[in-house]
């Protein structure tokens, strides 16, 4: 299963890039793509499912937390490496295939266009 945790966080990894590649071609200062991305990264990490289980979670925080990309790729990794799944690795491998798909292609056009 090791090869397919290491799918998994190539994925995770492609969709933060291409994220932060998205944001930073939409900003004119520099200086504030580090309050961005923190701003978007620790809550992203906190309702990941990383370090408390999704199981019994609120409806609305639970709700939140299937809105959120990282939460698949942490529960991939944990498929992987465990068994221990909360969505499916194939609900894990698809959602975040189409988001890092998407995401990274909005983040192209979007560098593309940049002038110097």
């Amino acid at each position: 299963m090791l090869p397919l945790a290491i799918v998994i966080m190539f994925l995770s990894s492609l969709f933060f890039t291409a994220l932060g590649t998205t944001i930073a071609s939409t900003l004119d200062d520099f200086h504030g793509f580090q309050l961005i991305m923190n701003f978007l990264v620790m809550p992203l990490f906190f309702l990941s499912g990383a370090l408390f289980p999704l199981n019994g979670l609120p409806k609305i925080i639970s709700t939140i937390a299937s809105l959120n990309p990282l939460t698949y790729g942490v529960d991939g990794l944990r498929t992987t490496l465990s068994n221990v799944t909360h969505f499916g690795f194939t609900t894990d491998f698809t959602v975040l295939m189409i988001l890092s798909v998407v995401i990274l292609s909005i983040g192209s056009f979007l560098f593309s266009r940049i002038e110097v």
